[in-house]
């Protein structure tokens, strides 16, 4: 350019960088057409990565493609994905912290519903485990205090001789609720433990709770050994208000240190069967699914016992208590049962 007037090479470099400059626009437009956008945030950091439309199903999310890699490229250095280029989580990365897309939402209204006597709902969507079927959790008592309203610790007289159980009183004295559990146990030969969800036992204020058809369970802790037997006549069993006509499944009953399930019928027959196994001295699950007109039994997860049941599906009412068997009595702390929790599920 030599030659040229300065104010001709000056208008010159100018149109030389205009152009300079439009080619390097039109090389980072992506046309509107195509459906791909630039990443601001890759473009501050200078990758060159573009977002894709997210597969079909997953309406509003969007994937960000990784530049590809050129033939020669070397492997991708510890913490990379080789073949997207991306950074991965070390293994022994922390979870996070954000709740799960399903968890469910937190429910204010259990402490309410409690303190008005209803049967406290859980917000958990826990399902009984081995047991077929669709459930909707019912009631759920965890124990962490006892609920005066949903139930009453003795049979309908506190420490009445004329009010007795498997051969002694119920005593709401021997009956303690600490660290999530309900402790029933014996003081001594005459004085034993007792709770009750029964609508109708006439203690002012109480609603108790009933079922007819559904699955019942509870945790529980029967105390003993697997050779010497579980202590005293401990018992988690279901009745009806007309007994024998409205029947009573005895879910777990610990007879003579053996474990039982027994189903007393409305013509006053009994169906048993000694359940195989250890009990005593650990903690398992004992339910029953009652259907039209039969009843299986579960024990931790697993059938052990099914029979016709002859009540109508009249509705139960929920009873734990501890008793005196002569052969096996141990007072205090070292024979109580201990309940971890009572569900009930539709």
């Amino acid at each position: 350019m030599r030659g040229l007037p300065v104010k001709t090479r000056m208008l010159q470099c100018l149109c030389c960088l205009l152009v300079i400059g439009g080619l390097s626009a039109s090389a980072v437009r992506i046309p509107a057409e195509t459906g791909l956008s630039a990443d601001p945030a890759e473009a501050a950091s200078g990758s060159p990565g573009v977002i894709v439309p997210a597969p079909s199903g997953s309406p509003g999310s969007t994937v960000t493609a990784a530049p590809a890699a050129p033939p020669d490229a070397p492997a991708a250095a510890p913490g990379l994905d080789a073949s997207t280029g991306q950074a991965t989580a070390p293994a022994d990365a922390a979870p996070s912290d954000a709740a799960p897309a399903d968890a469910p939402p937190a429910d204010d209204t259990a402490q309410d519903d409690s303190l008005k006597g209803k049967p406290v709902v859980s917000s958990q969507g826990l399902e009984p485990a081995g047991v077929p079927g669709t459930w909707h959790l019912v009631f759920d008592e965890e124990f962490n205090t006892l609920n005066p309203a949903v139930w009453t610790p003795y049979w309908f007289n506190d420490c009445d001789p004329k009010s007795k159980m498997n051969g002694v009183k119920t005593c709401s004295s021997n009956v303690t609720v600490a660290n999530g559990e309900a402790v029933l146990q014996l003081s001594d030969s005459d004085s034993g433990a007792l709770l009750s969800t029964n609508p109708k036992d006439g203690v002012s204020g109480h609603v108790g709770f009933q079922y007819t058809t559904g699955y019942v369970e509870a945790r529980i802790y029967f105390p003993g050994t697997c050779s010497g037997g579980i202590y005293n006549w401990p018992a988690w069993w279901s009745t009806g208000q007309s007994y024998p006509k409205t029947g009573e499944i005895d879910v777990a009953e610990p007879l003579a240190g053996n474990m039982t399930t027994v189903y007393h019928s409305a013509s006053g027959g009994e169906l048993g069967s000694a359940i195989v196994g250890c009990w005593a001295g650990g903690y398992h699950t004992y339910g029953v699914h009652r259907m039209a007109g039969v009843n299986d039994i579960y024990f931790d997860g697993r059938r052990v016992y099914s029979y016709a049941s002859q009540d109508g599906n009249a509705p139960h009412y929920l009873i734990l208590n501890v008793g005196l068997n002569p052969n096996q009595r141990t007072f205090g702390p070292a024979g109580a049962i201990k309940v971890d929790w009572v569900r009930a599920w539709q």
